[in-house]
């Protein structure tokens, strides 16, 4: 069922993308360089740097690699220019990090925010997510498509689940809606 509804939502957004036409131009041809960018401005989000943001992070590079995609690491790609593992970086700064990669050409940033949520109740506690995000063509600055996916339900987390539980549970769930999330996405770009 959770496949089917973010099937059906990213779908339909793909197909508002699909009928603003194409005409992009990728520096290394029909396939865009493409560099995935965490935002976590807004302190609901899950900052960089975390276990939880990197499982997304790998998510969505893996299922955009297995299609063949050029995925390019930040922090690689920028490591002599910009200051490494800064927190809590907002649109203006994500996006001229992508503009001013000089390593290789990037066309197309991914840029995603994670929104956790633990759901206190008398008798349980129970975590559900969101990963929200867009497609940007770095030199234009047009969006290609905007995503937003979400844990079908809310699960439940044992009674003696402590802070190291809680984020691994919360990093699962991030991953698995991100691997799903990143082999859609890998199709609007193909």
């Amino acid at each position: 069922m959770k496949r089917i509804l973010l099937t059906l939502i990213v779908a339909g957004l793909l197909a508002g993308c699909a009928a603003q036409g194409g005409n992009l131009r990728y520096a290394d041809g029909d396939r865009p360089n493409i560099l995935i960018m965490g935002e976590d401005s807004d302190p609901d989000t899950v900052a960089r740097g975390g276990r939880i943001f990197k499982r997304v992070l790998d998510a969505l590079a893996g299922e955009m690699q297995g299609e063949g995609f050029n995925v390019y690491d930040e922090t690689a790609v920028t490591l002599d220019d910009f200051t490494q593992m800064r927190r809590r970086r907002g649109d203006a700064e994500i996006i001229d990090i992508a503009r001013s990669v000089r390593a290789v050409p990037i066309d197309v940033a991914v840029i995603f925010a994670i929104y956790p949520t633990i759901l206190e109740r008398g008798h349980a506690r129970k975590i559900r997510v969101r990963v929200t995000g867009r497609l940007l063509h770095v030199r234009s600055g047009r969006r290609l498509g905007n995503f937003e996916t979400e844990s079908a339900t809310a699960t439940a987390l044992a009674s003696d689940c402590d802070r190291d539980c809680e984020l691994e549970r919360i990093g699962s769930e991030a991953r698995n809606l991100a691997r799903d999330l990143g082999a859609i996405l890998a199709k609007k770009l193909d």
